[in-house]
């Protein structure tokens, strides 16, 4: 995931250099960034799994919601993406540019169905010193993603990029920690 992270961040960064901020990026860009997003979605579906599993007693419903809502943002990620990778080049229509259902169905997945799955993921840690800084990392990456929905729903999408924060730049960093604590777990 933290690689996976990285990964979009660049390709996002290139995109922005060639397309601006202004314009929608587009292909061959945005064809990496839909497959990276869509590998994506498989490891933070299997990195959530991991957390529900090793939830205490009293957290394992937390980490039975988080897995439940990144099942949910997996699958509506997924098939965006799939849609957008195979029918919607082939058809000729743009399916990641506002307003457009496919990309409301995309900003549901990030940043409500993902931004639910932090928000739980963060109750799953209890609050002990080691494992403060994810708790409080996937509860700030969680609430970013929420707050992104502000954008697409006054029809100001610069203000969506609150959500972009929230899944491109903390969620990999808190993937980072996550892995380690696992690496010290076992």
């Amino acid at each position: 995931m933290v690689a996976l992270g990285v990964l979009y961040l660049v390709v996002l960064a290139c995109g922005v250099a060639e397309f601006g901020l202004a314009t929608p990026i587009g292909d061959p860009i945005l064809a990496i960034m839909e497959v990276v997003t869509v590998l994506s979605a498989v490891a933070l579906t299997a990195m959530t799994a991991a957390i529900a599993v090793i939830a205490s007693e009293e957290r394992r419903i937390y980490g039975a919601l988080a897995l439940t809502f990144t099942g949910l943002f997996a699958g509506v990620t997924m098939l965006v993406h799939l849609i957008a990778l195979t029918a919607g080049r082939q058809l000729g229509i743009p399916t990641l540019v506002w307003p457009s259902v496919l990309y409301a169905a995309e900003l549901a997945a990030w940043d409500a169905l993902l931004g639910l799955a932090l928000v739980f993921a963060a109750l799953t840690f209890d609050a002990s010193p080691k494992l403060r800084l994810i708790r409080v990392g996937f509860a700030t990456a969680g609430i970013l993603c929420l707050v992104g929905l502000i954008g697409p729903a006054l029809g100001r999408m610069a203000l969506q990029r609150i959500g972009i924060a929230g899944y491109a730049v903390v969620l990999p960093v808190v993937c980072a920690l996550v892995a380690r604590a696992f690496r010290l777990r076992s």
